[in-house]
């Protein structure tokens, strides 16, 4: 996907770096420039083996990124690019994004942690669920697959 920013002028979703360039935090709204679809980044500081599609744990108060492990609790985003450690970009919190999915996930489907960091699917057995986030599409072998997400969070499936 090729993302052209709305309301942040120069700002370019896929890219990162080791200088950083926005306020820690900062939003933005872009658009997809193939499906026409919107969505929403944060800019924060990458992790090491972040790669485009890394389902990450987003840390409010230091602006760092995890990756998404599987009893995470708080806020998640998608990383737009290899943002690894020591470098800045942007995660995507909202709209139909690019992510990394287990094999056999099926379209429309609720998504879960996996003890695969960084990586999510619809087996619920014991995992933490992705709320505002579901597949848009069905993959049979672990890849990076459509999903939709709303400013999606994780924690026990039961809500608690």
């Amino acid at each position: 996907m090729a993302w052209n920013t709305i309301d942040l002028p120069g700002a370019q979703i896929t890219e990162f770096g080791t200088t950083q360039i926005f306020n820690l935090g900062q939003t933005c709204k872009a658009r997809d420039t193939s499906t026409g679809y919107i969505g929403e980044f944060i800019y924060m500081q990458g992790v090491a083996s972040t790669a485009a599609g890394s389902w990450v744990l987003l840390n409010y108060d230091d602006h760092v990124v995890s990756l998404l492990a599987d009893t995470n609790v708080g806020g998640v985003g998608v990383a737009m690019s290899a943002c690894v450690a020591s470098n800045f970009g942007w995660f995507q919190i909202r709209g139909k994004a690019e992510a990394n999915l287990a094999a056999s996930c099926a379209d429309n489907a609720a998504l879960y942690t996996t003890a695969t960091a960084g990586t999510v699917d619809d087996a619920t057995a014991g995992q933490y669920q992705v709320y505002g986030a579901r597949a848009a599409e069905t993959v049979t072998s672990a890849a990076v697959a459509e999903v939709e997400i709303n400013y999606p969070q994780v924690g026990p499936p039961d809500g608690s």
